[in-house]
């Protein structure tokens, strides 16, 4: 087994590091060929995503020596440790020079990048010249190293690690699914569509979760409740327990809510309000949607799914419909104003002006540029923002109003289960005329 093997997905990444981990170990192939080795790697990238399992992987298929660097000491000592390090790789050529979590052998920040720490690596790197030493460093924000530390001819490789989607983080959640006793009803692409945007680092921890859920239960296998379960509490930090979510007195949710109000009935709407206009406009985005009682802060929330590349203008101004669904559903239900719309009316708005200011989507006229020192524009600019927004609220209704047998399946279904998953929304879904509404 390759060590490259280990890492799963990163497909075009394993490529790049099988190639530096052959220029190391074949130097005289390229020698011939009158080309330099690159004299170091950078990769990057935040937390928990396997910089350094790709580190490894290089180290242990190269078959150099290593002389590895961490912080682990006070300042003064360290930059001695990192001179040290150096000196004995030097030594033991071929060598490499592993420096694990580099941005944080200095307390400097982005502003103040240029501290002793990171002057002594590059001045080490420098003594290294013409010396099989190859220079490896992972970091999680490259932006507080001095450009003059990772340019090329120091650093001349570097690779960005991003966070796993798409088959990628199937394939990684498929390894880490393998060893466990789920159901059946879970598979690796559900869990990419939920957890899309996480680290790999959170994929794992959420699965094992999972499982300690079920253990505690003495359930013979991992269902989609204990995964659900570990996925709230891990990812978005809602603690999903029964105990701690809404209860009502009454048994007929319909019933209960026309002589008052409540909070809960409130939340129900709003969030169902969410997940009819997001479907109706874009099948199948909602993941998931709950009710629920957190330290006693009364909310809920509407998980979509989102995709990192581009992003058509369809979804964009359907998104931005789809936030304010919950204001506008409470309007037509109750009648009155939904006081826990904040977060919703903050996208809507940041939403719009990125389309109006940026997108040009009303026209070059409000280009951002075009702005920045005249008060005039800047209130014309405002007034339009406002009117746009104004205008996908009616969109939100309309949607609603024409869709009002799912809304209220929609509201019922979660007011009794206080979460529903896609699979529940799509069974929901599939039992009622949906009207489509043009954007």
């Amino acid at each position: 087994m390759s060590a490259f093997d280990k890492i799963i997905g990163y497909t075009s990444i394993k490529e790049e590091l099988k190639q530096i981990s052959d220029i190391l170990k074949n130097r005289e192939i390229y020698d011939k060929l009158g080309v330099s080795a690159p004299r170091g790697l950078l990769l990057y990238g935040e937390p928990g995503v396997g910089k350094s399992l790709m580190a490894r992987a290089v180290i242990e298929d190269s078959g150099c020596k290593v002389f590895c660097c961490r912080k682990d000491s006070p300042n003064g000592d360290f930059v001695k440790k990192i001179k040290d390090t150096f000196e004995q790789a030097a030594k033991n050529v071929p060598a490499i020079v592993y420096l694990d979590d580099m941005d944080k052998f200095a307390n400097g920040d982005e502003q103040h990048p240029n501290t002793e720490e990171y002057v002594t690596v590059q001045s080490c790197i420098d003594e290294l010249k013409n010396k099989q030493v190859f220079v490896l460093a992972t970091v999680n924000n490259i932006h507080c190293l001095p450009y003059s530390l990772y340019r090329a001819g120091r650093f001349d490789r570097k690779i960005k690690v991003n966070v796993p989607h798409g088959k990628d983080a199937v394939k990684i959640i498929a390894y880490y699914l393998r060893s466990k006793h789920f159901v059946e009803e879970i598979n690796p692409d559900f869990v990419a569509k939920i957890m899309e945007g996480c680290s790999c680092a959170e994929l794992e921890t959420v699965i094992n979760e999972a499982g300690l859920y079920a253990g505690y239960e003495r359930s013979e296998s991992i269902t989609m409740a204990h995964f659900l379960k570990a996925c709230l509490r891990t990812v978005f930090h809602i603690s999903y327990d029964d105990k701690n979510f809404f209860t009502t007195e009454q048994d007929d949710f319909s019933s209960s809510i026309s002589d008052h109000v409540d909070i809960f009935s409130q939340i129900v709407y709003h969030e169902a309000g969410h997940v009819v206009v997001s479907e109706v406009l874009c099948p199948e985005s909602v993941i998931f949607v709950s009710a629920y009682n957190r330290r006693q802060e009364k909310g809920g929330f509407t998980k979509y799914y989102q995709d990192n590349r581009n992003t058509p203008l369809y979804r964009n101004k359907s998104r931005i419909i789809a936030s304010l669904g919950g204001i506008a559903a409470i309007e037509q239900k109750f009648g009155i104003s939904d006081m826990g719309c904040g977060q919703d009316l903050d996208y809507a708005f940041d939403e719009v002006r990125k389309l109006v200011t940026q997108k040009c989507v009303n026209g070059f006229c409000f280009y951002t540029s075009l702005y920045d020192n005249s008060e005039y524009l800047k209130c014309v600019v405002e007034q339009v923002i406002v009117a746009e927004v104004e205008k996908y609220y009616r969109k939100a209704k309309e949607v609603l109003s024409s869709n009002w047998e799912f809304f209220e399946k929609i509201t019922a279904a979660l007011a009794e289960k206080k979460l529903l998953c896609d699979s529940d929304i799509q069974k929901i879904k599939s039992e009622c005329k949906i009207v489509r509404v043009a954007v």
